[in-house]
């Protein structure tokens, strides 16, 4: 091959390559907008017919990051970001509760914790409920109770009790 016909296929990668660099980091950017409050499971609650035309265009966009050109993953990109755009804008308008994480509280402490699985939904919560909120991830809280004796100890009789909620726990250690 000579170096005239190996120019052009060096430059159509660069391109490629400079699209899916530049398009990654704003489809992050606007999915975190949505799911910072909502999962896709509660879009398809909300309206069924616009959940399936957001799965298609997300779709349409890995395809286009996977084997296409750098238009179509230009265009493909701005598509998605304007489909989050959208849905998140008809989802706080329709008043779609947030259902991205799991709120706790301790009546005697005042603690307030935040559960979810997408760390950047902890600056919604704290934008709802004050700097003061702690945030876990399943994973933390799992390693938590793994490691710690007396975690593991309510685990144990929550394993028995399915489904028994905790109302009080005495330090045995001054009863």
């Amino acid at each position: 091959m000579t170096e005239q016909r190996r120019e052009p296929r060096r430059q159509i990668t660069k391109q490629v390559d400079a699209a899916m660099r530049s398009w990654g980091p704003k489809v992050t950017e606007a999915a975190c907008a949505f799911e910072s409050r909502w999962t896709r499971h509660a879009l398809r609650r909300y309206d069924a017919k616009l959940a399936a035309q957001f799965q298609a265009q997300l779709e349409r966009f890995r395809e286009a990051m996977d084997t296409g050109t750098s238009l179509e993953i230009d265009a493909e990109g701005s598509r998605l970001c304007r489909a989050y755009a959208l849905i998140a804008a008809k989802m706080a308008a329709g008043g779609v509760a947030d259902d991205a994480y799991l709120i706790g509280r301790d009546p005697k402490t005042k603690l307030t914790i935040a559960i979810g699985v997408h760390p950047f939904s902890a600056r919604r919560v704290r934008e709802l409920y004050g700097a003061d909120v702690q945030w876990f991830s399943p994973d933390d809280l799992a390693t938590m109770i793994a490691i710690n004796a007396r975690f593991k100890m309510i685990a144990d009789v929550k394993q028995v009790f399915i489904g028994a909620e905790i109302d009080e726990v005495f330090d045995v250690d001054q009863a």
